[in-house]
């Protein structure tokens, strides 16, 4: 057998993966996402494949069910805009993943201020003017950047209740509150991608991406998934069996 259809077999016995035949393996790798000051995490199942004389096809799964349940709760009461006229504090959030996409649900807390200049480019909070209940609805998808997933958000809709719908509607409010929300989140989502890294005994693989989005896990688990592929090239084959040896797997040189 040639050598580049071993490497899938020889990568299960150094990371004791799950090895379905000779020329596929696929095993599970714990991560974690840094946002801010903590950490979420997920599972990466990385599936290898014979793909062609000097490729294997790469599929990595990731399973975010955990920052699913998580992400809630550390978004709750927390502020998306915050600025000297306007806060938008979000108060309740829901996400699924529904086949290719995944919605989002919410509750927010639209409160407007009083805002006065107080110099060429400074600005004073006043008093409250008016405090608005309205619920929030959106889609993410992901898209494919430089080997990394980021969410982004398709569109968003807020809406209000009947009492307070007419003057918000004259004032133009939800609109503008709507799309400086988008902005907040774009910004955020930009600053956290989710880029997989291999462990150590495969990091020479460096697979390359080329298509990737939501994936339901389940009954609305939100997944994300990759493919792709590695060259395998003399390099890396060396490296890969210079693993090998270190672990006493195969023998060493003569």
């Amino acid at each position: 057998m040639r050598l580049w259809l071993m490497i899938p077999a020889l990568i299960a016995a150094t990371l004791n993966a799950r090895a379905p035949g000779a020329e596929q393996v696929d095993f599970l790798i714990d991560a974690t996402l840094p946002v801010r000051d903590t950490e979420l995490p997920y599972t990466l199942d990385l599936n290898l494949t014979a793909a062609a004389p000097t490729r294997i096809g790469v599929g990595a799964l990731l399973d975010l069910r955990e920052m699913q349940k998580m992400v809630p709760e550390r978004l709750a009461d927390n502020a998306i805009v915050d600025n000297c006229g306007l806060q938008v504090r979000l108060d309740d959030l829901s996400f699924k993943a529904k086949d290719a996409t995944i919605d989002l649900d919410g509750a927010v807390t639209v409160t407007i201020f009083e805002c006065s200049r107080t110099g060429d480019r400074d600005f004073q909070r006043g008093e409250e003017k008016r405090a608005i209940a309205a619920n929030m609805s959106t889609e993410a998808t992901v898209e494919l950047r430089d080997n990394c997933a980021f969410f982004k958000l398709i569109d968003l809709t807020l809406t209000a209740p009947d009492a307070q719908r007419e003057q918000l509607l004259e004032d133009d409010t939800l609109e503008s509150v709507k799309e400086l929300m988008l902005a907040a989140v774009d910004l955020v989502l930009n600053d956290t991608p989710l880029c997989p890294e291999l462990p150590a005994e495969l990091a020479s693989l460096d697979p390359v991406y080329d298509k990737g989005g939501p994936r339901e896990i389940g009954d609305g688990g939100l997944g994300v998934f990759l493919d792709g592929s590695v060259d395998i090239s003399p390099s890396t084959i060396l490296d890969i069996l210079t693993v090998l040896q270190q672990q006493d797997l195969i023998p060493g040189r003569p």
